[in-house]
């Protein structure tokens, strides 16, 4: 191969090397990104099979845990917009005093439909009663939102995030630092939706990452062509 007949231009040249790099260094992330999420569901399978254990600072996300306390009956959210075999509804989740503190955990008791209105709130009146209540511990994300107003004004209130650095905006009371996912043998338990530790899999990270690195080699080779082709014209 003749390498002084390679000539692609300055112009091309800088198209190549800024689209390249950019191309190459996304399908790094998104390899990066698909071992980060395989790591992560690795762990919470393997959390979801041990035995729970009683809450402690020492707790972490994904975590089975035992939490005994008294509900609040009084301050209960509704979070919007969540889809169960097709059907619009809210997950309730309901703060519960940690037994000898003044700490509260948010209690997701599951799923509830949101009937034929959204003008009506579903029934979701519980006792504050003392439970115990084993689940998992989640840390949800904001995730996407398209406005600032994400919390309605008057109890039970209706969200439009999990994200517990919004929701905790809304009390007076100490919150804990996760969301406890309350198993659907709770008494007081609404309808189970399974969790789902990531809503991309790794397989899809993968997917993506050839994607990136297919369109880096058709960019190279574009460059070797456009250079040699140049050069002959």
């Amino acid at each position: 191969m003749n390498f002084k007949k390679f000539n692609p231009g300055k112009k091309i040249t800088v198209f190549f090397i800024v689209f390249a790099t950019t191309f190459f260094l996304l399908g790094l992330w998104q390899v990066e990104r698909g071992h980060e999420k395989s790591n992560l569901i690795e762990q919470f399978n393997s959390n979801i099979t041990k035995t729970p254990k009683s809450i402690s600072e020492e707790s972490s996300k994904w975590d089975r845990v035992i939490v005994k306390g008294v509900w609040k009956g009084s301050k209960q959210i509704l979070i919007d917009n969540v889809i169960s075999s097709g059907i619009a509804g809210y997950k309730v989740l309901t703060p519960l005093q940690i037994n000898e503190t003044e700490t509260y955990i948010l209690v997701d008791r599951g799923w509830i439909s949101q009937g034929k209105s959204r003008d009506t709130l579903p029934g979701i009146d519980i006792k504050d009663e003392y439970v115990e209540v084993n689940g998992i511990l989640e840390d949800p994300e904001l995730g996407f939102v398209l406005s600032e107003d994400l919390v309605t004004d008057n109890w039970p209130k209706v969200s439009q995030t999990k994200n517990l650095d919004v929701l905790r905006k809304e009390f007076d009371e100490q919150l804990s630092s996760y969301i406890l996912v309350a198993d659907p043998t709770l008494k007081s338990s609404l309808a189970y939706i399974k969790i789902v530790p990531s809503n991309m899999t790794a397989e899809k990270h993968f997917g993506y990452a050839i994607q990136w690195f297919t369109m880096f080699i058709a960019l190279c080779l574009m460059y070797l062509w456009i250079g040699f082709k140049k050069n002959e014209e």
